[in-house]
């Protein structure tokens, strides 16, 4: 987390990955990917971007999702992809941000790039 003495005045984005299977450790986790992850923060910082913070998850048999005050095992989401992980980032524009999500690395799968609301 970054403390309020560090934050800027950049604009605040979450970048969302999907992919088509999410491991269910980072051992399990593809080398490949994991080693390009960490250097995603320096990447990002030669942009003039900051990655803020982030995380990955467990597959998605392992949610409780709650509609309507029921709660239901699983995710509520059905399809061939999935939420895997997330950033939350610093970028001067949306543009900015999205060149950013395009140097996440994916699997198999997607990156979706929003905006965050501010008051």
């Amino acid at each position: 987390m970054v403390s309020p003495e560090e934050q800027s005045a950049l604009p605040r984005f979450v970048i969302l990955i999907y992919e088509r299977e999410v491991p269910e450790s980072v051992r399990a986790a593809s080398p490949t990917i994991i080693e390009a992850h960490m250097h995603l923060p320096r990447q990002v910082a030669e942009t003039g971007g900051r990655i803020l913070t982030g995380n990955a998850m467990l597959p998605a048999s392992t949610a409780v999702s709650v509609r309507d005050n029921t709660v239901v095992e699983g995710s509520l989401i059905d399809g061939p992809q999935t939420l895997a992980a997330y950033f939350i980032v610093e970028a001067s524009d949306l543009d900015h941000a999205v060149w950013i999500g395009r140097m996440i690395p994916v699997a198999d799968g997607w990156v979706e790039v929003r905006p965050i609301l501010t008051a």
